[in-house]
């Protein structure tokens, strides 16, 4: 197994750049749940390198997730990408000189998600639900623009 998600901290001393070019495995979201899938590869691309006493992270990476639809439950794709993502981690929480970005990528990731997802276009069940939503109803034309509850309270 390639260990090119691994940024070792001493080959970027005097400046040097490490190009990350990676196409990591679905498996690495260890997602197992029937609502969330993951069946594509993800493409990351970036570079790593030292500022000060920190290592700098500047990535981009996309996949694509699979939910299931809030209305209709068949499962739709939701693609996910980070763009320009920056992350800036201390040399001294790194012990080893070596850091693994599998799990900053994840969790970036994992972050994206949408709480809800919908059929492309809308989904063609929403007509058969229709009558089960609530309907908005327009407020009065003197209501407050603000509640406040306790202000007929007296206090000294």
């Amino acid at each position: 197994m390639s260990d090119a998600y691994i940024i070792y901290i001493d080959r970027l001393n005097g400046g040097t750049i490490q190009k990350i070019d990676l196409l990591l495995s679905p498996e690495f979201f260890d997602v197992s749940e029937p609502d969330l899938n993951f069946q594509d590869s993800v493409e990351v691309s970036g570079k790593a390198y030292l500022a000060e006493e920190e290592l700098l992270l500047h990535l981009n990476a996309s996949t694509i997730a699979r939910m299931p639809c809030s209305i209709c439950n068949q499962m739709q794709p939701q693609r996910l990408s980070l763009s320009d993502f920056y992350h800036a981690e201390p040399l001294s929480s790194i012990k080893t000189g070596l850091f693994d970005i599998r799990d900053l990528l994840r969790e970036a990731l994992l972050l994206e998600l949408p709480a809800t997802v919908e059929c492309p276009g809308g989904c063609k069940e929403r007509e058969v639900i229709k009558p089960f939503l609530r309907k908005d109803k327009p407020e009065a034309k003197d209501a407050p623009e603000t509640y406040f509850p306790f202000s007929d309270l007296k206090h000294p």
